[in-house]
């Protein structure tokens, strides 16, 4: 009987072990994107600080990540509050379309996005994109769309006031940009791809938004979730000549009831812990504030990551 209960205790060390070693599979969008970089910035931290193993699996786009996580394929993702929102909830860019089995882990950074084009161009606002080609669908990351269209709003235009050229993401966008076959293409502030555009095409510059109270209600008519903030000048911002305001919107990692909550507790604390390790990955990480992780963003946290903050002493910011 006692061989027994101690062959049963081994095979459950052995599994619980075995379980551990597996790498943690983090969901991303194509090599360039936001969402790849955090990817890579987030393995080499398990590995680094806590001798996890994992992998970034990129897809074609969040819009195909998303369901991967939510159906345990993939062990974590990377996503805007909005987007996350949409897919718990099967609304607007996930519409009909729910996951409730998806589940936040941390709020980690805000993210600032702007619509750029080539230094010399005549466009300086919103307002004179009207009739310009720009690079608009995003089939793959829908919700690139949806910020195209919320800053579009703030200028009084709207997409049938364009010229769109369809891209599936957003590194398909930056190229035909760079190939000259759009005035106008989208990302994120401090980008590499933006980097490799500024190169390319001999500079260019982000369009400011005009941050009044009648363009923030278009704005979040469009992208809930988001609000207007001021970008100065910096080395590592291409196109950014001169202080511009632009659109923000929080940046989520999250995870899935398939995750285990011991698991998802132990990254959600390594996360925490090592703001500056992930900041020489991706500098956005200089943002995170750990007391800004636990927020309310209408999406149930998972319960290891809960299990984190109460034992950290953070509460949920409403």
């Amino acid at each position: 009987m006692q061989r027994i209960v101690i062959a049963a205790i081994a095979a459950i060390l052995v599994s619980f072990g075995a379980a551990h070693a597996q790498p943690v599979g983090l969901g991303t969008s194509p090599q360039g994107t936001l969402t790849y970089q955090l990817g890579a910035a987030v393995a080499k931290t398990l590995t680094d600080a806590a001798n996890i193993q994992a992998r970034v699996q990129p897809s074609s786009g969040t819009g195909t990540m998303i369901p991967l996580v939510a159906s345990g394929e993939i062990d974590i993702g990377f996503a805007n509050t909005l987007e996350l929102y949409d897919a718990f909830h099967g609304v607007g860019t996930f519409d009909k379309r729910p996951y409730p089995d998806l589940r936040t882990m941390a709020v980690i950074f805000p993210i600032k996005v702007g619509l750029f084009v080539r230094a010399d161009s005549p466009i300086k606002s919103i307002k004179d994109m009207k009739g310009k080609t720009v690079a608009y669908g995003f089939t793959s990351q829908e919700i690139i769309k949806k910020e195209v269209d919320a800053m579009l709003a703030t200028g009084g235009l709207s997409a049938a006031d364009v010229t769109p050229v369809l891209v599936p993401n957003l590194i398909r966008g930056v190229d035909e940009f760079m190939a000259g076959r759009v005035d106008v293409a989208t990302f994120a502030i401090g980008g590499a791809k933006v980097a490799e555009a500024d190169a390319s095409v001999g500079g260019l510059r982000f369009i400011p938004l005009e941050a009044t109270p009648a363009a923030l209600a278009a704005l979040k008519k469009e992208f809930p979730t988001a609000y207007f903030g001021k970008v100065e000048p910096a080395p590592n911002l291409a196109g950014v000549k001169e202080p511009i305001n632009t659109m923000i919107f929080d940046y989520t990692i999250f995870s899935s009831t398939k995750m285990p909550a011991e698991r998802v507790k132990q990254i959600t604390g390594i996360i925490a812990n090592n703001k500056d390790l992930l900041a020489q990955g991706q500098p956005l990480f200089k943002g995170m504030q750990i007391d800004r992780m636990f927020t309310d963003v209408d999406v149930t946290y998972h319960e290891g990551a809960i299990a984190f903050y109460r034992e950290k002493g953070i509460k949920e910011v409403k």
